[in-house]
């Protein structure tokens, strides 16, 4: 979809370029995540894609065209730019601004009020609530999705997203992130996604392409093959330590079988509580609503207690969606009472819970499938010795027994 030829930017008084005849080839439908250490070119880079910045040499193709020489107006209406500061402008209403590209390229009026009700709702903001509000009557995050649903306004091929979740607050980032994912589901853009976070290109790439200075490919791979076979010291570095960890990046929840938890429906009493929570042999119950919502975690202290509504017992309920990842179930875990974040449906229904034992048993398929990928490069004997070094010295030689590692990889998105 995007293809970069010796694309060059050398800037006047600098005796080296701030990019250096890169290339790269950006696949259809894929989020290609540059990262790098501040000041290595990706910004840079991204930008001259769609000419904010014009190359100082080579070439830019887009879906085959050679768009270096086309009038820059003309190709950025053909690709959506979503950066960090948003950029909304804040004299228009939400539906003028997102409507901003369908008016420069002409379309009826009809089309263009039937476009913006459709990417309101699309980015989960309700078109009668949102569409005559401006700017500073929303939230760090609602400005967010407003600046996505101006990109995708006109429908473009491509989109460039430079460090678009980073100014808002870490709770909201999350969530922004994982509606993103979902979005992208549907929509199956080329995206172009610049961030400093490794965890964020992580859980965002389909690839990541890691740059040294002058934007020099280190490595261009999987989030998995970067994890788990960083191609130089420079990227094991950049990567940092916690690569187990990060591989929980990588995984989402919907991907493992959800742990089974006590369960009760608020309008069945409080002895129908008690019985649940008696049959499971567990500390806390998970109180549902009729649309089986949850609604608290109820421990027996708290369903011992006279003349409390069951609405009001116990602790609030943490959850989350089934595209989130489970390092961001693992860090909303930690801080519940109950040691299990909830995970619910697109209706927001009960559906199971994530604990300890999801994760390590996620954590082992991953390192089952990191041990089987590198295996499989190495000849039989090469093999058969990285196999006892990873179970302490246990596995047999060529022919013999490893354990019985089962035949799975963690699936993507």
């Amino acid at each position: 979809m995007i293809g970069l030829e010796g694309l060059t930017k050398r800037y006047p008084g600098q005796s080296e370029p701030a990019v250096d005849a890169l290339d790269l080839a950006v696949p259809e439908g894929e989020i290609v995540v540059l990262v790098g250490p501040s000041g290595c070119g990706k910004t840079t880079t991204m930008k001259m894609i769609n000419r904010i910045i014009e190359p100082t040499s080579g070439i830019i193709r887009l879906q085959g065209e050679d768009v270096t020489r086309t009038p820059p107006d003309d190709l950025r209406r053909r690709i959506g730019y979503v950066i960090q500061q948003v950029g909304l402008f804040p004299h228009m209403t939400i539906a003028e601004n997102v409507a901003v590209v369908p008016k420069l390229l002409k379309w009826k009026n009809d089309r263009t009020r039937s476009r913006v009700d459709e990417m309101l709702e699309l980015v989960g903001m309700d078109p009668g609530t949102y569409r005559d509000r401006h700017p500073k009557e929303l939230s760090g995050g609602q400005r967010q999705r407003i600046g996505v649903a101006r990109a995708l306004a006109a429908d473009p091929p491509v989109m460039l997203m430079d460090e678009p979740f980073g100014a808002v607050d870490p709770i909201a980032r999350e969530k922004l992130q994982n509606e993103f994912l979902r979005l992208q589901e549907d929509i199956k853009k080329t995206i172009v996604f610049v961030t400093h976070d490794i965890d964020e290109a992580i859980k965002m790439g389909d690839r990541i392409v890691v740059l040294g200075d002058r934007s020099v490919i280190k490595q261009y791979d999987t989030p998995e093959r970067i994890l788990s076979d960083p191609a130089y010291d420079f990227v094991a570095e950049f990567i940092g330590a916690g690569a187990s960890l990060k591989r929980l990046g990588l995984a989402r929840v919907r991907d493992f079988a959800l742990a089974d938890w006590p369960v009760s429906s608020i309008a069945d009493g409080r002895e129908a509580a008690l019985k649940a929570l008696a049959a499971a042999g567990a500390e806390s119950v998970l109180l549902l609503d009729e649309q089986r919502r949850p609604v608290r975690w109820a421990a027996r202290s708290d369903l011992s207690r006279s003349g409390a509504s069951l609405e009001r017992l116990g602790t609030p309920v943490t959850v989350v969606q089934p595209q989130a990842t489970l390092a961001g179930a693992l860090d909303s875990m930690v801080s519940s009472r109950v040691g299990a974040v909830v995970v619910v449906d697109g209706r927001g229904a009960y559906t199971g819970t994530v604990d300890m034992g999801v994760i390590m048993q996620a954590a082992e398929t991953m390192r089952d499938a990191a041990r089987q990928n590198a295996t499989a490069q190495l000849d039989p004997e090469q093999g058969a010795e990285l196999e006892r070094e990873l179970d302490g010295g246990e596995a047999e030689g060529p022919g013999g027994s490893t354990g019985g590692a089962p035949d799975t990889t963690v699936p993507r998105r």
